[in-house]
């Protein structure tokens, strides 16, 4: 068997205890596709995450070997089983700019000033991404542009290199790919929200904070996926002094059990089936192929 993650914190190389990415001992049991993909500041969108995915659908194949995709980030699920159609990738100078804009302004500000909805306006990656979204219409897209700063040229420019065009080699390992099916395993809420809290305690505990140190030191402390990122946010904020290791332990369990519940959410809306945990062997043996 061969694992890939579609876990979009887990694809960075220096994020291991925040993201619970699996040990050594784990890997040699279980190969994983997807894990350290990218250092931070690399933007990781859902074309590299297919490129990876390829790479582990070519290495089971090879094998003979069965794949499990595996993670929280549900649109890499759904582009990779339900051959999700994809938009055009990300705009290089408009992204950069509205990095700019993002670091001195209120992410919500941000939204409003461009025109664009989003569900978490606070948010600045979302933000980002549905400006990126938004630029499909010719005429908000020059606007966004303006507003930034940036010349017509670089709307053509960005255009040209956000075709979303996968390498062919890409394209032909997925299109021999089809998936079995996709469940949801479910605990509960109590007993998810308790593995929740233990989880972020032992991450603290395991030293998420010095990690964050770490990163800063390597260059990475401003990045988007260290600054923003549950848990990584918080650790930030031990070392800056502004919360207790306490505190921060205690606004990472709020916030990883509210991006529970739009996970919960997210998964539901796609009517993906939910099963208990004691249910996986059975779910599986019905679902695998001769």
């Amino acid at each position: 068997m061969i694992a890939i993650s579609a876990d979009s914190r887990q694809a960075y190389r220096h994020l291991d205890i925040g993201t619970g990415k699996p040990t050594n001992t784990e890997l040699q049991i279980l190969p994983h596709y997807g894990l350290d993909c990218v250092k931070p500041g690399i933007f990781y969108s859902v074309y590299l995450f297919l490129t990876f995915a390829a790479a582990g659908l070519a290495a089971a194949r090879q094998q003979g070997r069965q794949v499990w995709v595996c993670g929280g980030a549900g649109l890499y699920i759904r582009v990779l089983a339900e051959r999700l159609p994809l938009r055009s990738g990300p705009r290089p100078q408009l992204r950069q700019a509205l990095k700019h804009h993002l670091a001195h302004k209120q992410p919500r500000d941000v939204a409003a000033a461009l025109g664009v909805s989003v569900k978490d306006p606070d948010n600045p990656v979302r933000v980002l991404r549905a400006a990126e979204s938004a630029c499909a219409d010719p005429q908000q897209c020059a606007l966004i542009y303006s507003w930034c700063g940036l010349a017509p040229s670089a709307a053509e420019q960005d255009a040209a290199a956000s075709g979303g065009q996968l390498d062919a080699a890409v394209r032909s390992e997925l299109a021999q790919w089809s998936c079995a099916g996709v469940a949801v395993l479910d605990p509960g809420r109590d007993e998810l929200n308790r593995r929740i809290e233990l989880r972020v305690r032992q991450m603290f505990a395991s030293g998420l904070v010095d990690e964050v140190a770490e990163l800063r030191r390597l260059g990475y402390g401003e990045t988007d996926v260290v600054h923003n990122s549950i848990g990584y946010r918080e650790a930030g904020a031990v070392l800056d002094g502004q919360l207790s290791l306490e505190a921060a332990t205690a606004e990472t369990i709020v916030r990883t059990r509210q991006y529970a519940k739009r996970q919960r959410t997210y998964f539901r809306g796609r009517g993906w089936p939910v099963i208990a945990e004691a249910q996986l062997d059975d779910w599986a043996a019905a679902t695998a192929r001769p």
